[in-house]
């Protein structure tokens, strides 16, 4: 008997519970604690897989440019210990083990921009408004309610987008969803270049569950690739023999962008999201690359976790929101415009 058929019985009390808490936060039953400054949260309905931490690092690029000084609030998931941690590129000087592998990829790709890391969501609030921040970007916030927010975005994979369509064990999504209701927008991440049919049908998905939230959508773009030899353009990924390996929510994903980039991915090894690689399975992996004639391809968030030097390509991507998306995210925030 498989494990999901023996906690198979617990999907009903998991359901009922998260019910209760949104409820409970709905009716000011449990206080939600709101910040001096807006706070944008980017979540998901599922266990990870949807591009959030690539659109959280767009979303910032964007605020920007825009002349606002944004910090990220993120939780930092696996990390050791639970002090505040807050990193600052380009010379964060943090661990992976003290700040976990998504704040510190992002801190990374954003130099200048703080990335506070709290599970206490108010205390780490707080502290990004000390360090100046005029807007708070909250990092897989949408089940974070103790943090009031001025503007839930919640992420949806265009390849996957309801999770199974169940809640655990024998599915994907973190809530039921209807949970959607509490979304001020729907990002549909992850689009092929043909698009239309699909963004079609998530979207009367979304005006059954919500009455008519506002739908967006993104593709995913390589932009760079890090090598031995430094960073090179995409197009090295063009007929390259490559061995993929990721610890991500979806990685299938990763296969599929790795495709659509011409790589030709020979092998594909995939492990369990934020996981933490052994010096064992380095060499393995390597050692298979070579075997097969072929280099070794990861994520940036996995890559955080290798040891300096270690021969493994890392593919850059960012998130490409479609025309004109962003604007009509930020005219959502209160006074229309972030």
């Amino acid at each position: 008997m498989r494990w999901s058929d023996v906690l198979l019985p617990l999907t009903p009390l998991y359901s009922a519970v998260v019910r209760a808490r949104a409820a409970a936060y709905s009716r000011g039953l449990l206080a939600a604690h709101r910040l001096e400054v807006p706070v944008v949260s980017v979540g998901n309905l599922t266990f990870g897989g949807t591009g959030k931490t690539p659109t959280v690092v767009a979303l910032a690029r964007d605020l920007v440019e825009r002349g606002r000084k944004p910090a990220v609030l993120t939780r930092g998931f696996g990390r050791a210990g639970d002090a505040p941690v807050v990193i600052l590129a380009p010379n964060p000087g943090v661990s992976v083990e003290r700040a976990g592998d998504e704040p510190l990829e992002i801190a990374n790709r954003l130099p200048g921009v703080p990335v506070v890391v709290d599970a206490d969501r108010v205390r780490g609030g707080r502290c990004a408004v000390g360090l100046g921040a005029d807007l708070v970007l909250l990092d897989d916030g949408f089940q974070h309610l103790r943090l009031a927010r001025d503007l839930d975005l919640v992420l949806v994979d265009s390849g996957d987008p309801w999770g199974g369509g169940r809640l655990p064990p024998r599915g994907r999504l973190r809530e039921p969803v209807t949970a959607l209701g509490r979304a001020s927008a729907v990002m549909v991440t992850k689009l092929p270049t043909s698009h239309d049919e699909i963004l079609a049908t998530i979207t009367r998905r979304v005006a059954q569950v919500t009455g008519g939230a506002t739908v967006l959508g993104s593709q995913m773009r390589p932009t760079r690739v890090r090598t031995d030899e430094g960073w090179l353009a995409v197009k090295a990924l063009v007929g390259r023999r490559v061995l993929a390996f990721a610890g991500l929510g979806r990685p299938e994903g990763f296969g599929e962008l790795l495709e659509e980039s011409r790589a030709q991915v020979v092998a594909r090894r995939w492990f369990d999201d934020h996981h933490r690689y052994t010096g064992a399975e380095i060499g393995r992996l390597l050692e298979e690359a070579r075997d097969l004639g072929a280099v070794a391809v990861t994520t940036g968030k996995d890559a955080v976790k290798l040891p300096a030097g270690t021969p493994a390509w890392v593919v850059e991507v960012e998130v490409v929101p479609l025309d004109g998306q962003w604007d009509r995210l930020w005219r959502l925030l209160p006074g229309g415009r972030p």
